[in-house]
């Protein structure tokens, strides 16, 4: 481990560097980092105080313990540059710090405003599958999971049937799942799903921000399937559409909050 002084001069560095980091350059990095596969983390802040040191301190600890798989950098909110960025990913308005955890596709696995633990930072490093099926739901898509227990999925007819609905059919993202992935229990879990359930087709469907509508297999119609979607309130953007008030849909948890 290493002395303490020495990673609070660190801290100050980085401290020092992001005021002269520009919005391109923050999003070069973003870039770059996603290209190399990694998970970045970028810590907003507006002012050198004691919560600012302390989460610069804990994401840059956290980061480095993945190795490879992790970066941070830094952004001021007392910049044009840091507030464009805030503005990009939404949280220009939250208490500061914050801390955003970026997938290397691009999909944001945690927001942590005021304090962060070094257990928020690992649960943000989520698997292939979960960081895919948060993409798709962050692009505003219905999402079928379609579970298997080898590496190809089998597709229930109905969902292949919705697939041809006007109504569905540019909103959906289809994402095989293998139940027997020992990397990807945690969304088994958030899924509800025993992989003994699973027998022959057989789909889970989330939709938009992270609503699990339902389980459907190899006998479920396209009309039943769109008659859940519209139970849950989420058959399309319209805030004032007749299903938009239900409630009947279980939330499925994600690394965010």
């Amino acid at each position: 481990m290493k002395i303490v002084i020495h990673f609070c001069l660190a801290v100050a560095c980085l401290m020092s560097v992001a005021c002269s980091k520009s919005f391109a350059q923050a999003n070069a990095a973003l870039e770059k980092s996603q290209q190399a596969g990694q998970f970045t983390f970028v810590v907003f802040y507006r002012d050198n105080t004691s919560p600012t040191q302390k989460m610069l301190s804990v994401v840059q600890q956290a980061a480095a313990s993945h190795g490879e798989r992790a970066t941070m950098t830094t952004a001021s909110m007392a910049t044009p540059e840091g507030q464009a960025l805030a503005e990009q990913f939404k949280v220009s308005r939250a208490p500061m710090p914050m801390t955003v955890a970026v997938a290397p596709n691009g999909a944001v696995t945690g927001l942590f405003s005021r304090q962060v633990a070094k257990a928020n930072i690992d649960a943000a490093i989520v698997p292939p599958v979960m960081m895919e099926c948060m993409k798709q739901l962050q692009d505003q898509k219905l999402v079928f999971v379609c579970l298997t227990e080898s590496d190809q999925a089998a597709v229930p007819a109905g969902v292949r049937a919705l697939q041809l609905d006007p109504l569905f059919k540019d909103r959906m993202a289809l994402i095989a799942l293998n139940v027997r992935s020992v990397e990807e229990a945690r969304l088994m879990q958030q899924l509800k799903v025993d992989a003994k359930q699973v027998q022959g087709p057989y789909a889970a469907l989330i939709a938009p921000p992270g609503v699990l509508v339902g389980h459907f297999t190899g006998t479920s119609t396209a009309e039943q399937i769109a008659a859940a979607i519209h139970k849950a309130g989420k058959c399309c953007d319209d805030p004032n559409c007749k299903h938009a008030t239900s409630t009947q849909a279980s939330s499925v948890s994600t690394s965010r909050r």
